[in-house]
């Protein structure tokens, strides 16, 4: 089963893209911004991260380019 992070500062939109991740079959993880992202990064395997560009502390750019 594939893990997915989702790193996304809109606590409804989170939790949406989470549990219509979930009921396709995937295993999810959230986050409010990049810098949450990459500690989970550094502590679970992720297969893929889906990521907002526009996020507090840490965008979707700079994690990316950080990853």
């Amino acid at each position: 089963m594939l893990t997915i992070l989702v790193a996304e500062d809109d606590a409804n939109t989170n939790r949406l893209m989470c549990a219509v991740l979930s009921r396709a079959g995937y295993t999810t993880v959230s986050a409010g911004d990049g810098a949450e992202a990459l500690a989970i990064l550094d502590e679970k395997h992720i297969d893929l991260l889906i990521a907002d560009v526009m996020m507090p502390h840490m965008d979707g750019y700079a994690l990316t380019e950080t990853l």
